[in-house]
């Protein structure tokens, strides 16, 4: 059934991206459930997402060391263990407390993503962008069926939203021992890097409870507290970062004009993403739609993604990532300029194609694409756990800025209006920067040039 060193590769890290969409798309509709059976307020319920979120940063930068160091095999199914783990704590939680601990687990397991892209880039050189494309798909469509699935299951209970993920998460486990190759395990290597891992731990922790709480649920002076104690642990873990052999992050990284520019893009690109949360709230009140109808209103932004991310895999391998991040730019930048004068539900759809296509296209595996290529193998999962702090931190800040700059009221659809024509001057900012890439990947690593530092 798995007769090439590749199809193995393949089945198992397929199986881990089914996973972690899985449970990634199945939360959310259960919420209510879980809070009526616990009794926890709304404030404390949100919870179940900032922990996993939280301990999924904490972990990345730790199991991708440990995966450059140990190699990609032991760590993956450390990883898909203990995702296995927490998924069982949390589906036969008695107490919301042991159901944040499990989620605590699933956050810290849920790393594997982050690893089955960096054994892409191990194991896939001339076909890597095709093969991102295809995951990116099996996650997105995985995505858009979680919420019926769970939207069914939890007529009988939400324990049987995490139940169903048991067998899948053993199912990972299974395939990874038999099938992934054992890989080389670093002989030499310097004393891992806990000084810098402490400051970092420290940043992440408070920018992300700082952004937990932007909506005001913690007095002004403990936010401002909190946010000096992020700037305080990141100067700290630059200046331990410097001097470490071998640093918890490949910050030299960011000496290089692709992997500088491209986590630029990642942070700001992702930022702006956190605009497309709102989009069915700004149909419900643009066009006063119910929630269920603005809810397929985006339907238009899904499957112009699901479409282009493969054909964006395809082209990755062609012409590597500068064309695509500024064509894909220049479309999301229409996209968002339509979007802020959509004045019925055909323009406001037709306007979500073009940023579904150019989100697919700047802010997509083409940042993978650039840091696989620009990173040497034994440091390129610490290069995708760079990436992805990035990714999350942006993410989580442009969903919290953004919600607060926006009026959900009945009279607020003026507000999103101005909001989507600020961020299509973000994409126009990410377009010219992605004009000052030189990649031009073609072929993989051998048929390179070699990177410039700046």
């Amino acid at each position: 059934m798995f007769g090439s060193l590749k199809s193995r590769i393949l089945a198992v890290i397929f199986a881990g991206a089914v996973l972690i969409a899985i449970d990634g798309s199945t939360v959310s509709p259960i919420l209510e459930s879980i809070q009526k059976s616990f009794g926890v307020n709304e404030s404390v319920i949100t919870w179940i997402f900032n922990i996993e979120i939280l301990f999924l940063m904490l972990g990345t930068p730790i199991m991708a060391k440990l995966s450059d160091q140990y190699g990609r095999k032991n760590i993956y199914i450390l990883n898909a263990i203990l995702f296995l783990f927490g998924t069982v704590t949390t589906a036969f939680s008695q107490s919301f407390e042991m159901l944040v601990i499990g989620r605590v687990f699933q956050g810290i397991g849920a790393v594997l993503s982050v690893l089955a892209i960096t054994i892409i880039g191990d194991y896939f050189d001339e076909t890597r962008g095709t093969i991102l494309g295809v995951f990116g798909v099996v996650i997105a469509l995985v995505y858009a069926l979680g919420p019926a699935i769970s939207g069914f299951l939890v007529n009988y209970s939400w324990h049987w939203v995490f139940i169903i993920n048991i067998p899948v998460a053993a199912a990972v486990v299974i395939l990874g021992y038999f099938l992934l190759p054992s890989g080389k395990v670093t002989e030499k290597y310097a004393s891992f890097d806990w000084k810098g891992m402490t400051f970092l731990s420290i940043a992440i922790a408070s920018i992300a409870y700082f952004i937990f709480n932007l909506s005001g649920q913690l007095q002004s002076s403990v936010q401002y507290l909190v946010f000096t104690v992020f700037i305080l642990a990141l100067i700290g873990f630059w200046w331990v970062e410097r001097k470490v052999i071998e640093p918890i992050l490949p910050i030299d990284l960011l000496k290089k004009r692709d992997t500088l520019i491209a986590s630029v893009v990642t942070l700001v690109g992702y930022f702006a993403m956190g605009g497309t949360y709102y989009l069915s709230t700004f149909a419900a009140i643009a066009f006063n739609l119910n929630y269920s109808m603005a809810a397929y209103m985006i339907l238009p932004m899904t499957i112009a993604s699901l479409i282009t991310t493969p054909i964006v895999g395809k082209l990755l391998d062609k012409t590597g990532a500068k064309p695509i991040m500024v064509i894909g730019g220049i479309i999301t930048a229409i996209g968002m300029l339509f979007l802020s004068y959509a004045s019925n539900p055909y323009t406001f759809g037709f306007s979500l194609i073009f940023i579904g296509v150019g989100n697919a296209s700047i802010v997509g595996n083409a940042l993978y694409y650039i840091f696989l290529g620009e990173t040497e193998k034994s440091k390129r999962a610490s290069g995708q756990a760079l990436l992805n702090i990035l990714l999350n931190t942006g993410s989580l800040l442009g969903g919290s800025i953004l919600a607060s700059a926006l009026d959900f009221s009945v009279s607020g659809a003026a507000s999103f209006r101005s909001v989507y024509l600020y961020l299509a001057a973000v994409y126009v900012f990410l377009t010219i920067l992605s004009f000052g890439l030189r990649c031009n990947i073609i072929g993989g690593d051998n048929q390179r040039e070699k990177p410039v530092n700046l």
